[in-house]
C-alpha cells in the first residue's frame, strides 16, 4: 500500500467500522481545505511534527507528503489507533503511532518543531494553555478551535471577547488567522462554526519567569467583567501603578492591553 495514493475519504470507507460515535469525530474530507492548513505551517522538510486527533487522516497523509522528519500522532480512540499502527509500517519509519489522553502527554517530550491539529473542541482551551508553559520551543503550531474560541484568542481590548486567554496567547506568540470553516466542511457537520490559527511562538519572551504569576493574576483581573479591575485585583499597588499609565479609577480588566498587562504584573512583583 502507497499512502500517497490515499485519501481520508477512503481511509474512512475502509476503517469506518469500529468507530465510535460517542466521541463526537468530525472529518474534513476536502483534501484541498487540508492541504491549505498544512500549507500554513510552512515548510515541514525534515521537521519532527506532532497532530492529536489524527480520525480519517485528512491532515495527516497531507503531512507525510511534505517529507517531514517524523510525524508523530496522539490518539485516545484504540480504533484510530489501531488503524493507524497498521498503516504505518507504510511509511517507512516517518509515521509513529502514540495511544495517549492528548491532555495527560507531555508532546514537548517528543521535541517537535511543529504542531499541526484539529484540536478535539472540548479539550482544546487545556491543551493550549498545557503547552503555554513550554510555547518557546515550538517553531509554528497551527491549530483549529470551534470559532468562538479562535475569537477570543485573537481579541483585542475594549471587546467583548477580550479575555484571560487573549492576553496570554498574544504575550506569548504572534498569531494569524488563517481560514474559517463552516460545518458543511466536516462530516458529520458540527453545530459550530471552526476557525484555524497560526501561532509563531516568540523566542524570547520578556519576563517568562513570571507566567505563573502572570496566570494567577489575569484570572483574578477577569473574574467578574463587569466590575472594574480595583474591585477584582484588591491591592493598593496595583491601582496605583495603573494610574501611573494612564488608566482611570473605573477601568475593567477588558480595557488594558497585552503590552500593558506585562508591565503592570512585572512592576508589582518587584
Amino acid at each position: 500500500m502507497n499512502l500517497s495514493e490515499l485519501s481520508p475519504r477512503k481511509v474512512y470507507n475502509m476503517f469506518r467500522a469500529g468507530m465510535k460515535k460517542e466521541l463526537g469525530q468530525n472529518f474534513i474530507f476536502n483534501e484541498y481545505i487540508c492541504k491549505n492548513i498544512v500549507d500554513a505551517a510552512g515548510d515541514l522538510k525534515n521537521k519532527i511534527v506532532v497532530e492529536i486527533g489524527p480520525g480519517a487522516g485528512g491532515l495527516t497523509l497531507e503531512i507525510l507528503r511534505r517529507n517531514v522528519k517524523k510525524l508523530y500522532i496522539v490518539e485516545y480512540d484504540q480504533h484510530w489507533v489501531n488503524v493507524w499502527t497498521n498503516l504505518s509500517q507504510y511509511s517507512n519509519g516517518t509515521l509513529e503511532v502514540i495511544h495517549a489522553d492528548a491532555l495527560r502527554f507531555d508532546i514537548s517530550s517528543l521535541k517537535p518543531q511543529v504542531v499541526i491539529s484539529n484540536l478535539p473542541y472540548n479539550i482544546s482551551t487545556q491543551l493550549l494553555y498545557k503547552w503555554f508553559n513550554n510555547f518557546s520551543s515550538f517553531e509554528r503550531l497551527v491549530l483549529m478551535f470551534q470559532k468562538e474560541v479562535a475569537d477570543r484568542i485573537i481579541a483585542q481590548p475594549k471587546t467583548k471577547a477580550y479575555g484571560q486567554m487573549s492576553v496570554l496567547s498574544q504575550w506569548l506568540s504572534n498569531i494569524e488567522k488563517v481560514c474559517d470553516l463552516e460545518p458543511e466542511d466536516f462530516s458529520p457537520p458540527p453545530k459550530v462554526k471552526s476557525s484555524v490559527l497560526k501561532f509563531a511562538p516568540y523566542k524570547n519572551i520578556e519576563h517568562i519567569e513570571l507566567y505563573d504569576d502572570f496566570m494567577r493574576f489575569l484570572t483574578k483581573a477577569f473574574s467578574q467583567r463587569r466590575k472594574v479591575i480595583r474591585k477584582n485585583i484588591a491591592n493598593d499597588k496595583t491601582f496605583n501603578e495603573l494610574l501611573q499609565m494612564g488608566y482611570l479609577e473605573n477601568t475593567r480588566a477588558e480595557e488594558i492591553s497585552v503590552s500593558d498587562y506585562v508591565k503592570l504584573i512585572t512592576r508589582i512583583m518587584d
